[in-house]
């Protein structure tokens, strides 16, 4: 057979096998139904299994702690026609201060949400509201958006909360992983109603995150062409352009004071773009590594540093 004939196959089977790998990998990351064992799950899960056991047990806890209270279950409709839930615990004394959370990806409001639900309720005295991005928990919607369609959804809860309690309400966004990337893409838009953000282990855009997920397999030759399939089908299917989920430029634009906190452990979202943030930002802000946390294990790793510099900053700028 001519050589390049079978070059052109060879190339060929290398491209159907690469386009099969990132189809399988865009149906896992972005679609609302999970594939099992999907391959970006398992390029992507960094943490040993006692790590993730640990932050499973303290989840667990918390959440047994949220179950006797009563939380108002809050729906919402989108732009796009989607019903949003919303849960919300309101302060035992009457206060003007609110947190509202945004949780990380494949997560839901029970989850990162409620490891800060009991601090936030108990310790600051806030009224506290986490929500179901779309495709996550009770939430509708087919694909996510990695801070795309979050956090313009952020902004329907925000005039859910103003609207309900008064423009004069004091608003504090909070958010970890993908909740993080989705508070600081808000950050150059928010109201007046909102004090200050605390992004916890954000990534700097989905692209970015995509590519550390792939390189440190060691298939980093392979990405520009897994990249290039899988934004191709998010475009065409989702709707839009990973490079619209880069917050860079929300957090130089940033109109509220800013809190970075992230795991010095962390190699899924590392660490080195926590700095890139900070240093980016052109607001007042502070910054908080935690010193053997691995990704979203901040409060669980640095319980005391990270609640003790949350009271800190908060104080700084809530009267």
């Amino acid at each position: 057979m001519n050589k390049k004939l079978v070059g052109a196959i060879v190339a060929l089977g290398g491209a159907a096998l690469a386009a099969e790998v990132a189809l399988h990998g865009y149906l896992d990351v972005m679609y609302t139904e999970k594939i099992p064992q999907g391959i970006m799950k398992r390029l992507g899960n960094r943490k040993s299994d006692k790590q993730l056991r640990e932050i499973h047990k303290f989840n667990a806890v918390e959440n047994e702690w949220a179950n006797t209270k009563d939380i108002e279950v809050v729906d919402i409709k989108n732009d796009r026609d989607i019903t949003l839930k919303g849960y919300y615990l309101p302060a035992e004394e009457e206060t003007k201060v609110f947190v509202l959370f945004a949780h990380g990806y494949r997560s839901s409001h029970s989850g990162d949400p409620y490891n800060f639900i009991r601090f936030y309720h108990e310790e600051m005295k806030y009224n506290f509201m986490s929500v179901d991005h779309v495709t996550a928990g009770e939430s509708e919607g087919k694909y996510l958006g990695f801070d795309y369609f979050e956090a313009e959804d952020m902004f329907l809860w925000i005039n859910y909360l103003t609207e309900r309690f008064g423009n004069d309400i004091k608003i504090i966004l909070h958010g970890v992983s993908m909740g993080g990337a989705t508070v600081c893409k808000m950050a150059s838009r928010v109201p007046e109603q909102v004090k200050l953000i605390i992004s916890d282990c954000a990534f700097t855009s989905a692209k970015d995150e995509f590519e550390n997920v792939v390189g440190s397999t060691g298939f980093s030759r392979a990405y520009p062409l897994l990249y290039g399939i899988f934004n191709g089908m998010n475009k065409l299917l989702a709707g839009f352009d990973l490079k619209e989920t880069d917050v860079r430029e929300s957090v130089r634009g940033a109109k509220v004071p800013m809190l970075f906190v992230h795991g010095d452990a962390d190699d899924f979202v590392p660490t080195r773009m926590v700095f890139e943030l900070y240093d980016t930002c052109e607001n007042e802000k502070d910054l908080l590594i935690v010193e053997g946390a691995a990704h979203a294990e901040s409060i669980l790793i640095g319980s005391a540093k990270y609640k003790a510099k949350l009271k800190e900053f908060i104080a700084k700028y809530i009267d």
